[in-house]
């Protein structure tokens, strides 16, 4: 195991709106986003009978911008066999319907979420965004919950529209491209079935979200499942790639492709391994989940941050509670305090 990561490509990044090449026909491709996060890492396979898309960006004017110069610039007439979108995440599935009404390109996601995709963006119903504001209300965010309100239904105004038809990555599904063969890996934790690509014979991963060299992946609790526990999802998708070959090269949706896969790992499971102490330690007298959180996120928050930051919060308490280690109950101003278990 390497003792450190090894960034392949150094300091060097796609221009903007350029390809850059980072394997025989693989290309990386680079957009800007309007977050602290500021851009996504897309890439483009070429295959002798045209080029695969993975992941489109958000639907955002930049991004429409630089896709309209690679479509005429880099692909020109050349077909489009078909458009990857390793999870539903408006930064990677925000142009698909875009995309496809350009190329004609068929749209492969996994079930899950193509459905997630969809429904986010279909629903604009009073209920979704009571949900939203009941959730966070329990919570403990009291003001905060309500300004949620004011957000919305934030994923349709940031993705085109979904496309209504797709193909389905499954456990069998082979994709053949450009003299590899791409086997689907599934994880869970950021989202409900992430999909990552992997080509045996070059020993290379289309990482997606869920293998990101620096920045720990959102590992987060939502209202749309407020009982769930993706940490433990998160944690088995990294116990089933541990013991790869740290020769793979990862290709990450964020940051930089590197090396030393199982060095990653295991910072991923020490950083969640002290964000779980602390939030035991937390719980040493009853507190919500927003309390607990500020003492887990010190730096101020704005609403959008505080989303991510309380989420994250409750998938460290979800999985304490598994663990019963942590106690959870409901009191009588409707607002959830968790303490350590006797």
């Amino acid at each position: 195991m390497t003792e450190a990561l090894d960034y392949v490509m150094g300091d060097r990044r796609p221009e903007d709106g350029k390809l850059l090449q980072v394997a025989p026909g693989i290309h990386w491709l680079r957009l800007p986003l309007p977050f602290s996060l500021d851009h996504v890492n897309l890439y483009l396979l070429e295959d002798d009978a045209g080029w695969v898309i993975v992941d489109c960006g958000l639907n955002s004017e930049n991004c429409r911008t630089a896709w309209t110069r690679i479509l005429e610039d880099v692909i020109g007439n050349d077909p489009v066999q078909a458009i990857v979108g390793t999870h539903f995440h408006p930064d990677h599935v925000g142009l698909a319907g875009w995309l496809q009404d350009r190329t004609g390109a068929p749209l492969w996601m996994s079930r899950t979420e193509w459905l997630n995709a969809r429904a986010y963006y279909l629903d604009t119903s009073d209920d979704f965004v009571d949900q939203m504001v009941g959730f966070y209300g329990r919570l403990g965010l009291g003001e905060a919950s309500g300004e949620m309100r004011k957000i919305g239904n934030e994923y349709r105004k940031l993705v085109s529209p979904i496309p209504p038809s797709f193909n389905r990555i499954g456990p069998d599904t082979l994709l053949k491209i450009g003299g590899r063969v791409w086997k689907p890996y599934f994880g869970a934790g950021h989202s409900p079935d992430h999909v990552c690509l992997y080509s045996q014979t070059d020993n290379i991963m289309l990482g997606g979200d869920l293998l990101l060299p620096r920045i720990t992946p959102i590992i987060a609790v939502w209202w749309t499942e407020p009982d769930a526990n993706p940490l433990q999802d998160f944690l088995n998708f990294l116990a089933r790639m541990e013991g790869s070959a740290d020769e793979m090269l990862v290709l990450p949706g964020h940051d930089g492709p590197y090396r030393g896969i199982n060095f990653r790992i295991g910072a991923l499971r020490s950083h969640h391994d002290q964000r779980l102490e602390e939030a035991a330690a937390a719980c040493a007298r009853p507190g919500s989940a927003a309390e607990i959180m500020r003492a887990l996120f010190t730096r101020e928050l704005d609403l959008h941050q505080t989303r991510f930051a309380i989420g994250e919060t409750l998938a460290h308490l979800h999985l304490l509670m598994q663990d019963g280690e942590v106690r959870r109950e409901l009191g009588d101003d409707g607002t959830y305090r968790f303490e350590r278990a006797a």
